[in-house]
């Protein structure tokens, strides 16, 4: 099975769980034999060569020093330890590179993975009508009338809509997306497959620490995009009503654009109201793969507090390393977790729910280790990539045998 890959977002130069998943069905898929390529649309290139140099590249490999080789076609590649082939592009040459890939490389299918580079599959598509799957980690229009998006995120959706309408299959990433998909998009039903994401057991970065140590005040992290709909305001709502309860806790939230501090990503979200709490509230800006690790390590509780989450890639990071997760009761989260013994559930955008939770756990570290301990175990049983790939390899199989 060969399957050619549309993204703007590869590891480990991401922006949220979209790059996080992406990276994670490409290398997962051809760790199990399919033959994987990646059109990276003006995204950053930073891989591995087989022989063990470190390559970076952004848009353009031809010319560059590194591990660029001639594969199939003509078609020019960088190739990574896994095999996978990696086709950068500027945004002005990605239709007609895809179009060519399409033609030279040839691909069993497309994957399409974010409506940002839907003109660029079309074009593939019409032009060579190869099956186009469209993998769906968000419903733009959810993200506006659930998450309370700004104005932007709806004009966005225009082209979700022309891409959800023209692929041969749509991938869900749980049921309640499935059923949210069908509710605004009632003619694609028969087209919709359910599948989860997955995550690499290697993705600690490093050892996971016990998590029953005493010493220190408790630390509450947050980690992912910085927008509305991740529920970030109702978060900060909660923080007062926690340090009520237990002054020493610390909150952390991870993430945030590449060109801000944390400081100036702390000024656009912190109100006057919360001065008083802000020895207590650290922002730590964007952050790499590692340095998240850092603090996934460094945490004591992982807090989810989404108004709309399809999936959350956070929620397999933080089971496995080990930490006890407050989570809003939507999407993902609600089909991962399982309330009280791998996780919390708390109604979303209750800020008194979520702030009861959050207190729970700081005061409690044998709930922690349970709840930790119970979440770990789960998330090895049955999210880990392996078990997510057959999955996948079902979809693109029926898709094959169609066309």
């Amino acid at each position: 099975m060969r399957v050619l890959h549309l993204t703007t977002e590869f590891p480990p130069v991401i922006y949220g769980g979209l790059g996080t998943a992406v990276g994670g069905w490409v290398t997962a898929s051809a760790r199990a034999g399919m033959t994987m390529g990646v059109l990276l649309v003006e995204g950053d290139l930073v891989i591995d060569d087989p022989a063990g140099s470190r390559y970076g590249g952004v848009h353009r490999p031809a010319g560059r020093a590194g591990p660029t080789r001639e594969v199939e076609g003509g078609a020019q590649a960088v190739v990574d330890r896994d095999g996978i082939r990696f086709f950068p592009s500027t945004w002005g040459e990605a239709a007609e590179a895809g179009v060519r890939l399409a033609r030279q490389w040839e691909p069993d299918l497309v994957h399409l993975h974010t409506a940002m580079v839907w003109p660029q599959a079309q074009a593939i598509q019409a032009q060579t009508s190869k099956p186009l799957v469209y993998h769906v980690h968000s419903v733009d229009r959810a993200e506006y009338e659930i998450g309370h998006e700004p104005q932007p995120w709806l004009a966005h959706s225009h082209a979700q809509d022309a891409a959800i309408a023209h692929a041969d299959r749509l991938i869900a990433l749980s049921g309640d997306e499935r059923d949210l998909l069908t509710a605004y998009y009632p003619e694609v039903r028969d087209r919709i497959r359910i599948v989860g994401n997955g995550i690499d057991e290697e993705a600690t970065h490093g050892p996971t620490r016990d998590r029953t140590r005493l010493d220190g005040p408790p630390l509450v992290l947050y980690s992912g995009r910085l927008v509305e709909r991740k529920g970030i305001r109702d978060l900060l709502d909660a923080i007062p009503r926690v340090l009520a309860d237990a002054p020493d806790t610390r909150f952390v939230l991870a993430g945030g654009p590449p060109p801000l501090t944390g400081d100036q990503v702390a000024d656009q979200w912190l109100t006057p109201d919360l001065d008083a709490y802000r020895p207590q509230i650290h922002f730590t800006g964007w952050l790499s793969p590692s340095e998240l690790a850092d603090w996934y390590r460094a945490a004591d509780i992982l807090v989810v507090p989404s108004r709309y989450e399809p999936f959350g890639m956070v929620i397999l990071e933080g089971m496995l390393h080990g930490l006890p997760i407050v989570s809003s009761d939507v999407g993902g989260p609600a089909e991962i977790l399982d309330d009280a013994r791998t996780g919390l559930l708390f109604p979303p955008r209750d800020v008194e729910r979520l702030a009861d939770a959050i207190t729970a756990l700081v005061r409690d570290h044998e709930l922690r280790r349970r709840i930790g301990h119970a979440g770990a175990a789960e998330v090895r049983r049955s999210w880990t990539w392996p078990n997510r790939v057959a999955g996948m390899r079902e979809v693109y199989a029926e898709l094959v045998a169609a066309a």
